[in-house]
């Protein structure tokens, strides 16, 4: 496969030179946003057009199912670092439907685990579902990121959160919480409103 990725992108770099799109462009967020999504394949290229982003316009973070877990704090900093240094104004937490963090249990994960060689032992030091970010219902997935970044002592107070959640094959976004309704806790959009 990298022998494979290595020719084409030798090809893209061409034709991105011949097309003068190989400029300079900022490291830093045009719009002054941060969205924290899944790593689902099915997002790619899909969460920023359907929201109106495109290169350059945003900062992205994603993980297994844009969870944020109990003492893991890399999404957190992120998100910080991001308001702090580079001007981050508002964040979008966008989770999606059919999530597959959601369909996951912790037997078939151990049982995944342990067919690729992970040790019973490392299983049964940890709790699977904290440690894996199992979810087991995407709203209310999206509610608690909103919450604890909202809730962080490391995010500036003026950052707005948002919480949206996606159909993966529509792009259709609906919204979870209003970051700009006040307490994000507290001002829940019910699916399909």
């Amino acid at each position: 496969m990298l022998r494979r990725v290595l020719q084409h992108n030798k090809k893209f770099v061409e034709q991105r030179k011949d097309q003068g799109d190989n400029q300079w462009i900022s490291g830093h967020a045009q719009k002054e946003v941060m969205i924290f999504t899944c790593m689902d394949t099915r997002l790619v290229d899909l969460v920023e057009p359907a929201m109106g982003f495109k290169r350059g316009d945003i900062k992205i973070l994603k993980n297994a199912g844009n969870t944020i877990r109990e003492n893991c704090d890399e999404i957190i900093r992120c998100i910080s670092l991001g308001a702090i240094t580079m001007g981050i104004k508002e964040v979008f937490v966008v989770g999606h439907k059919d999530c597959g963090m959601c369909k996951l249990t912790e037997d078939e994960l151990r049982e995944k685990m342990l067919s690729r060689g992970i040790s019973e032992e490392v299983i049964r030091g940890v709790n699977l579902k904290e440690w894996a970010g199992l979810v087991t219902d995407e709203a209310e997935n999206i509610k608690k990121a909103v919450d604890k970044i909202h809730d962080s002592p490391f995010i500036p107070k003026d950052v707005i959160v948002h919480g949206l959640i996606m159909d993966p094959y529509s792009a259709m976004l609906e919204v979870i919480v209003d970051g700009n309704q006040g307490n994000p806790s507290v001002h829940i959009v019910p699916m399909g409103a």
